[in-house]
């Protein structure tokens, strides 16, 4: 009997050195950013939403704390990914800006003098009392 020959698969030459990857997930409860609110009041919504933010959430006036609420999952959730990828430099709230595009999906705008060269994804779900956000980010 002659010995069966196998074929060797051949992986395509890799073209990109895999780039490193960081995520984040965040949970947030209304009754406990409704809290904090009403505790820092104005100074506490300067130092973590962005004008845009704010104006998108007074908008949507029956749901607004709900929205306000994803936007700050989404910054946490963001500060999470991008800590995995350089721990030494954290990025403050009112940094990262939460938009939506014309189809109403959220991005990621960064308001920072140096900004690295980083893709960030972020997805956004809010349901009653709860909003929750995760984040990917991808340098290169």
């Amino acid at each position: 009997m002659r010995a069966a020959r196998h074929k060797t698969l051949k992986r395509p030459a890799a073209r990109h050195r895999r780039a490193p990857i960081g995520c984040g997930v965040d949970v947030v409860e209304l009754p406990r950013l409704k809290q904090a609110i009403a505790r820092g009041g104005e100074t506490f919504l300067r130092r973590v939403f962005t004008p845009q933010e704010r104006a998108y959430a007074q908008a949507r006036r029956r749901t607004q704390l709900l929205h306000l609420a994803g936007r700050f999952a989404a910054k946490e959730a963001v500060i999470k990914a991008m800590s995995q990828l350089n721990p030494s430099r954290l990025l403050a709230m009112n940094q990262i800006e939460v938009r939506n595009d014309r189809f109403g999906r959220p991005h990621i705008r960064l308001h920072v003098r140096r900004a690295a060269r980083v893709r960030l994804y972020v997805s956004l779900s809010h349901v009653n009392s709860v909003a929750v956000a995760s984040a990917i980010a991808i340098r290169g």
